[in-house]
């Protein structure tokens, strides 16, 4: 029988981001897929908050902006459709979560899947096996063996220390092997249920050539004008108190794809989707000529509907959903399998790269370490509680845009609607609720197994610093001209005498934080050396950084007293020392973490 340490069935975004860590990390995967071929229709289209830093972490964070990703741009809010003039409106392009990359992107998720497969090549341990479907599971303490049809209608075996889901919310783990157990998706933080139509469309430019009689050339527009004119930048939540609507571009610069969602009324009949669509969108491409020029006052001026095409019309139905337990004994969920959001904050996909973040770095300790079953219960149910809090976070920030965008009192919609136009007058205020609403605030809280010192500073996310991290790592935190004994301080991490593969030698990075000269002889010996860069210095090197970087972040978030931070490989610091005595007591608590019950 074929064995493998980490078994993942489903391979969408979910299942191959936690392959690449693994991967990375040298941990042996098979990843079965039961599709032979990428599924076309991209289904989620938006990568939101810290979700974006991960994919560049994984390796291919570049291509979201070059090849099948672009910025959102600005978050807007309108009474009805996008032509009306917004009433508020969030831009997601300054550094409000303070990671130097963008805070949300739109993306072509098919596109995007292939450069996660692409990357995945690359790995040897790592193997996607196409065509293969599930079949059934045994598990015992030991492992899970688990059958399996492959692309040729062989039945095959394979045993894993771990089977993960990652197959979806209707995928064979869950609903066929964990639900007898009694673990089910059941309401979130909220309860939310609502059917939406969800479609995409392709859009080719009109021309002069194409479209001689357009009125717009008589005007000096040329076809990108009259792109931009009907199918504005950045997404757009019109609140119609009669049918609440999310409209908005996605994928690549250049490729003009559009997606528009609008919720399933009472006396709604379906029988032709795609008729029923135009008779709701097919008016937003309509502009009174008024409104664009007074040589076209009383004419009405529509986007020909020949240089449209739809990719996608169908109903679904949306709900906020999370498991009431996220793994049983070696069986464990993530992605969809685990929670399901609704469409208005872009957390599908994100809070499923997230779980595979968190997770796999827990996988590569358990696995290299014998350790009890009381151990692996523990990593596990903190994992698990740590995937429920940051599942609520991401809920109230897609309720926030929900609840704007689903408000049924005319009354209510007009004085809130009122109100934000008031406030989006007076630009402090508007940085000040930008901040608050798209700032990333959220830190982990007590809960079991939660591995994070709160007393010494852990739970809370490091600012963006540019360094790959494989467990945990250890970073020294130098000030200016300040000499560091090497030496000494990798006595200092072996002295902590942590299990196998937490931390290493390694791993520790000297972080030189101050501004003055770099001008100490050590600097040139260090091996994980690195110093924050100031935006200057980036443009100096033509490399143009996101409204509002500030290198100053990350001691402001540590305090000007810490000298030693144990960083965990997802971002987030574990404890904060300020000598060698307290890392020694804060590395004593990982020691104790991982073997004592």
């Amino acid at each position: 029988m074929e064995d493998t340490t980490v078994l993942i069935v489903g391979a969408g975004p979910t299942g191959l981001s936690l392959a690449l860590y693994l991967g990375q990390m040298k941990i042996k995967t098979i990843i079965l897929e039961k599709q032979v071929e990428v599924i076309e229709d991209p289904r989620g289209i938006s990568i939101a908050g810290d979700a974006v830093r991960v994919t560049y972490q994984l390796g291919i964070g570049d291509a979201l902006f070059n090849t099948f990703g672009s910025e959102i741009g600005t978050l807007h809010f309108h009474n009805k459709t996008f032509h009306s003039p917004p009433f508020m409106g969030f831009d997601t392009r300054s550094d409000h979560l303070q990671q130097s990359v963008s805070n949300a992107i739109v993306q072509f998720q098919p596109d995007y899947e292939r450069a996660l497969r692409k990357a995945l090549e690359c790995l040897p341990s790592c193997e996607l096996r196409l065509g293969c479907e599930v079949l059934s599971r045994a598990e015992n303490d030991e492992g899970v063996i688990v059958t399996y049809s492959d692309n040729d209608d062989n039945t095959k075996q394979v045993r894993a220390s771990w089977l993960i889901g990652a197959d979806g919310k209707c995928g064979i783990v869950r609903k066929k092997f964990l639900e007898p157990e009694g673990i089910f998706q059941k309401v979130g933080l909220y309860n939310h249920v609502s059917t939406w139509v969800a479609a995409n469309f392709e859009t080719q430019l009109p021309t002069p050539a194409t479209h001689p009689e357009f009125p717009l050339w008589k005007l000096g527009y040329s076809p990108q004008d009259v792109h931009e004119l009907f199918w504005p930048h950045g997404l757009h939540f019109c609140n119609d108190v009669k049918r609440p609507t999310v409209s908005g571009r996605f994928g690549p610069v250049g490729r003009q794809l559009w997606r528009h969602e609008y919720s399933i009324e009472a006396g709604d009949h379906l029988d032709d989707p795609v008729a029923h669509l135009w008779t709701q969108f097919g008016p937003w491409l309509e502009i009174p000529g008024s409104k664009i020029s007074k040589q076209l006052d009383g004419l009405t001026v529509t986007f020909p509907r020949d240089c449209i095409q739809i990719t996608r019309c169908r109903p679904f139905t949306f709900s906020t959903k999370v498991v009431n337990r996220w793994f049983c004994r070696r069986t464990l969920l993530i992605g969809d399998a685990a929670h399901v959001f609704p469409p208005f904050g872009g957390q599908g996909i994100a809070s499923g790269i997230r779980d595979a973040q968190a997770l796999a770095w827990r996988l590569s300790i358990l696995s290299q370490n014998k350790m009890p079953t009381f151990v692996q219960e523990r990593v596990l149910t903190g994992w698990a509680n740590e995937r429920r809090q940051s599942c609520d976070h991401a809920t109230r920030a897609t309720r926030v845009n929900g609840m704007v965008t689903n408000m049924r009192s005319a009354t209510l919609a007009f004085l809130f609607q009122s109100l934000m136009r008031l406030i989006w007058c007076v630009p402090d205020l508007v940085r000040i609720l930008t901040r608050n609403t798209m700032g990333d605030t959220f830190r982990y809280q007590t809960a079991p197994g939660v591995f994070a010192l709160h007393t010494k500073g852990g739970g809370r996310k490091l600012p963006q610093c540019w360094v790959r991290v494989a467990r945990l790592s250890l970073v020294v935190i130098v000030r200016n001209n300040e000499e560091v004994d090497e030496l000494a301080v990798e006595k200092m991490v072996e002295k902590a005498s942590l299990p196998a593969g937490i931390l290493t030698v390694e791993s520790i990075i000297f972080l030189r934080i101050g501004n003055e000269e770099l001008d100490s002889e050590n600097w040139r010996t260090f091996q994980h050396q690195y110093r924050l860069c100031s935006k200057d210095e980036l443009l100096s090197e033509g490399i143009c950084p996101v409204d509002g970087y500030d290198e100053k972040t990350i001691e402001r978030r540590i305090g000007r007293a810490a000298k030693y931070l144990i960083l965990r490989p997802d971002f987030y610091i574990h404890s904060i020392a300020i000598d060698e005595k307290d890392f020694l007591a804060n590395a004593q608590t990982i020691a104790e973490y991982f073997t004592l019950e």
